[in-house]
C-alpha cells in the first residue's frame, strides 16, 4: 500500500509538471492510453477476458464512466489548485462512497460511520479555509471528481466477486482513452521531449499505483492497510511545498488530519462490517 501511494504521488506530481505546457484532456488521454497498453498484455498472459461475465458488463461500463469522469476532473483541478489540496480533496470520495452505500447497497450506518463522515467533512472545510479567503470554484470540481469517484467505488461493490480486477482496470482505462480522444482536439498540443518523460511518469506511476494498491486489499485486512494509502496527499502536500511554493499552515494541517482520521476509520468500520471496500484512487 506504501509503495502504491508513493506511486500515485509520483503520478500527481508529473501531472503537476506537465500542466505547464499540456491541457489536462490530453494528459488524461496519454495516462489512459498507457494504462490500456500496460494491462493488455498482462492480460493476454494470465488469459483474462478484457470483456468480463456478459452479466456484469453494463456495471463496468458505468464503473468505467464514473471512473473517467472522476480522473477528468481531478486532472483538470490539479492544474488549478495546490498540489496537496487538489489530490486531498479527491481523497475525500470514501467518504461519499459510504453515503451512497446507504443509498444504493441499502448499507445500515452506525452512529461510528456517521460520526465520522461529519468528521472528514469538517476536515474538508478547515483544508479549505486555511488556503481560501474566499468560495474558489475549482474546489467544486476537486469534490465533484471525488464524488465520481465515490460513485466508481460503489458499482465495484456490485460487480461480482469473480470479475478479474485487470478486467474492471480495463474498461476503465480504454472507456478514459476513448473519451479523452473526443476532447483532444480542444487543445492539442506535441510534448517535448520532457514532457513526454513527464507523460510515461504519469501513466506508469498510476499503473503500478492502482496495481500495489489492489494487491494490498486483496492480502491483508482494510482496516490495517488503508490509512497508508493517505501517504499519497501527505507526500503532495510536501511537493507543493518543495517545488511550487504552497504554503502550509495549521489549518490546511488540521483540515487534512481529520479527512484522513474520518476516512480510515470509514475503512475500519466497514471492513469489521463484512463489506467490499476498494478506496484504489481514479488516478
Amino acid at each position: 500500500m506504501i509503495q502504491g501511494a508513493v506511486a500515485f504521488s509520483v503520478m500527481t506530481l508529473c501531472v503537476k509538471f506537465v500542466s505547464r505546457s499540456l491541457p489536462s484532456t490530453e494528459i488524461v488521454f496519454f495516462r489512459s492510453l498507457i494504462g490500456c497498453l500496460m494491462l493488455f498484455p498482462l492480460m493476454l498472459k494470465k488469459k483474462i477476458s478484457i470483456f468480463g461475465h456478459k452479466s456484469q458488463r453494463r456495471l463496468m461500463f458505468m464503473r468505467g464512466l464514473s471512473g473517467f469522469i472522476a480522473l477528468s476532473l481531478h486532472f483538470y483541478t490539479i492544474t488549478h489548485l495546490p498540489l496537496g489540496t487538489a489530490v486531498m480533496l479527491n481523497y475525500t470520495s470514501p467518504i461519499f462512497s459510504a453515503i451512497f452505500a446507504m443509498g444504493f447497497l441499502n448499507e445500515k450506518p452506525s452512529a461510528l460511520l456517521i460520526s465520522m463522515i461529519f468528521v472528514s467533512f469538517s476536515g474538508v472545510i478547515l483544508l479549505v479555509k486555511g488556503q481560501f479567503p474566499g468560495w474558489n470554484p475549482y474546489l467544486l470540481l476537486a469534490l465533484l471528481s471525488a464524488v465520481f469517484a465515490s460513485i466508481a467505488y460503489v458499482l465495484i461493490r456490485a460487480i461480482h466477486q469473480r470479475e478479474s480486477p485487470l478486467t474492471v482496470i480495463f474498461y476503465f482505462t480504454s472507456i478514459s482513452t476513448v473519451g479523452s480522444l473526443f476532447l483532444l482536439p480542444m487543445g492539442f498540443r506535441w510534448p517535448d521531449l520532457f514532457g513526454w518523460l513527464l507523460l510515461m511518469g504519469v501513466g506508469i506511476g498510476s499503473f503500478y499505483g492502482q496495481l500495489w494498491m489492489t494487491l494490498a486489499l486483496r492480502q491483508a485486512p482494510a482496516s490495517l492497510v488503508s490509512p497508508f494509502c493517505y501517504f499519497t496527499p501527505l507526500l503532495n502536500f510536501i511537493y507543493g511545498a518543495i517545488f511550487f511554493g504552497d504554503i502550509l499552515t495549521g489549518r490546511v494541517l488540521t483540515g487534512a488530519f481529520l479527512i484522513i482520521l474520518g476516512g480510515s476509520l470509514i475503512a475500519y468500520y466497514e471492513t469489521k462490517a463484512g463489506q467490499k471496500i476498494t478506496i484504489v484512487p481514479e488516478g
